[in-house]
C-alpha cells in the first residue's frame, strides 16, 4: 500500500478486491444511445507482494484474477451475456528511491522499471489479456510530514500486441494522517490511450493501519472524463477494498 516495509528485509503481502462497472457505450467521444441495456462489469481480485533488498530497493509482483462479464447484442436483435474468468498478467516492478529526512518530513523520489509477463494467452472474443510482454517505467515523488502526505507518479508502457495501443498515466495523491493508525486522502487518475482512449476519475481513499502487521484500505474513485478507442464501453467507476501484512 505504499506504506511498508521501508527496512532491509522486510516484505509483505496484500489483497485487493476490485471492481468496475458501467453501461456507458461509445464511440471515441460521443455517447451512444443504449436502449438494450448493454453493460460491462469486472471483478478483479488482485494478489501482490513486496520484498525489501534495501530501504532503497525493492521487487514487487502484481497478479489479478479477472472475473469480467458483460451484456451484448445479438444478431437476430436480441442480448446475451458473456464472460471469462481467469489470471491476467503478471506484472514486477523494481522501485528504485532515493529518500532525503528533513526537519519534519520525509520525501523521496524514485524511479520503477516494469514488465508485465503475459499469464494467460489472450485467446477467443473476449480475453483477459493480449498475451504479450510488455515493459514500462514508472517516476515517483513523495513528501510526507506528520499531517499531510503529497505523492505523484507518471507510467508509460510500451505495449507490444498490435491490439492494444500504447498507455500513459499520471496519479496525484493529497493525504492527511488524521491520527497515528489512520490517513484521509484523495487521489485523482488519468490514463490515456495513444489511440485516443481515456479515462480521468476522482475520489477518497480510507487508509488504516490495524496494527505493527495488518493495515487495510479502502477506494473509490468517481469518473470525470473518459472515452474509448474505437466502439466499447468505458472503464466506468471503481471501488478497491483490501488487506495486507508486513513483517
Amino acid at each position: 500500500m505504499n506504506e511498508v516495509p521501508r527496512w532491509q528485509g522486510g516484505y509483505g503481502g496484500q489483497v485487493f478486491i476490485e471492481h468496475r462497472w458501467s453501461d456507458n457505450l461509445m464511440s471515441g467521444s460521443t455517447e451512444l444511445d443504449n436502449p438494450a441495456g448493454l453493460y460491462e462489469n469486472k471483478q478483479i481480485t488482485h494478489l501482490e507482494a513486496v520484498y525489501t533488498f534495501k530501504p532503497w530497493l525493492r521487487i514487487t509482483g502484481k497478479l489479478p484474477y479477472v472475473r469480467q462479464w458483460h451484456r451484448q447484442a445479438d444478431p437476430g436483435g436480441g442480448t446475451s451475456t458473456e464472460r471469462n474468468d481467469g489470471f491476467s498478467d503478471l506484472t514486477l516492478a523494481l522501485p528504485i528511491k532515493k529518500y532525503t529526512n528533513g526537519w519534519g518530513y520525509s520525501e523521496n523520489i524514485g524511479i520503477v522499471p516494469l514488465i508485465r509477463l503475459p499469464i494467460s494467452k489472450g485467446s477467443g472474443d473476449y480475453p483477459i489479456s493480449d498475451g504479450t510482454t510488455d515493459y514500462g517505467v514508472s517516476l515517483t515523488f513523495e513528501r510526507e510530514t506528520a499531517v499531510y502526505i503529497v505523492s505523484t507518479g507518471a507510467t508509460y508502457w510500451w505495449e507490444q500486441g498490435s491490439s492494444t495501443e500504447e498507455t500513459g498515466s499520471i496519479d496525484i495523491d493529497l493525504g492527511w494522517n488524521f491520527s497515528d493508525y489512520g490517513a484521509l486522502h484523495w487521489e485523482t487518475e488519468l490514463e490515456r490511450e495513444r489511440g485516443g482512449g481515456k479515462w480521468l476519475a476522482t475520489g477518497p481513499t480510507l487508509f488504516w493501519n490495524i496494527n505493527d502487521f495488518a493495515m487495510a484500505r479502502i477506494e473509490y474513485k468517481q469518473v470525470i472524463d473518459e472515452r474509448v478507442a474505437g466502439v466499447g464501453f468505458t472503464r466506468g467507476n471503481t471501488l478497491r477494498i483490501g488487506v495486507g501484512i508486513v513483517f
